[in-house]
């Protein structure tokens, strides 16, 4: 009896061994990912964290982590570039990105990026600049100005993307010209407030279609960015990368050196 509880004892072990090899074979192969990261309000706008939020003593301290350890912080169009061209993407690769456009993106963070020289894009929401506008939250949060954006572009270190005209769920949008106008014409109106190009896209809360996805293309886009879902997705779709929100939990540096190792979305996705 003894021998057979420490026969199957020991096959056990061999089979959670060999599964544990197989994963770990599975999520190392090929080395580090680069990193999207996706902020959104660093601060408490209403006092208190919530899942949005990041506070700016943590978000500090995120930016120093990087640069102390070696972290290769880039453009997000810079990364698109690599991707387009086929490039090996160097570990510790970087991109920060922020959502929704909140006004404490430039009293808080935009200070930061300037003294770690980190670039940065920022998703506005070009209908309702400068205002009180309920984004992603159930109270009215202030948002960027568009003089606020035009100094944080004129430092060279901050890109502005589109985030819609009206922050819609792409999904839920049935009529092909309202869904032009979110996609094309907020572009065309941030170029023209901006005096710029406007290259870079975000799906509101991550939602999108085919038809959205083609749409965004067209328009002359030349990324767009989601959250971390569509399993199975590819890594490298220019139109649907892929990101890592960092939020409240993200104070504890364990989490965020997991969340920036290169290796984080591939073990959600193994366990999902």
């Amino acid at each position: 009896m003894k021998k057979n509880i420490l026969r199957v004892g020991v096959y056990l072990f061999v089979f959670i061994f060999v599964a544990f090899i197989v994963w770990c074979r599975h999520i190392f192969s090929g080395g580090p990912d680069a990193v999207i990261l996706m902020y959104h309000s660093v601060g408490a706008p209403h006092g208190e964290l919530t899942s949005l939020d990041v506070s700016a003593r943590d978000f500090e301290r995120q930016m120093d982590f990087l640069s102390r350890h070696g972290f290769r912080v880039v453009r997000l169009t810079e990364l698109a570039a690599m991707l387009r061209r086929g490039e090996k993407i160097a570990p510790r690769t970087v991109v920060i990105t922020f959502d929704d456009g909140y006004e404490n993106n430039y009293t808080e963070a935009f200070p930061v990026l300037k003294k770690y020289g980190f670039p940065a894009t920022i998703f506005v929401v070009g209908s309702h600049l400068g205002e009180e506008y309920p984004v992603a939250r159930r109270v009215p949060t202030r948002l960027l100005t568009l003089a606020q954006i035009k100094e944080m572009e004129g430092s060279g270190l901050v890109d502005i993307g589109s985030h819609t005209w009206t922050h819609s769920y792409l999904p839920g949008i049935s009529d092909p010209q309202a869904l032009r106008n979110e996609i094309l014409g907020s572009k065309v109106k941030l170029e023209a407030a901006l005096g710029r190009p406007v290259v870079s896209f975000c799906y509101p809360l991550g939602g999108y279609t085919r038809a959205a996805r083609k749409m965004v293309q067209e328009a002359g886009y030349r990324v767009a960015v989601g959250i971390n879902s569509k399993k199975g997705r590819p890594a490298d779709d220019l139109y649907t990368l892929k990101r890592i929100k960092v939020a409240k939990k993200s104070r504890h540096m364990g989490i965020f050196f997991v969340q920036v190792s290169g290796y984080y979305l591939r073990m959600k996705e193994s366990s999902s």
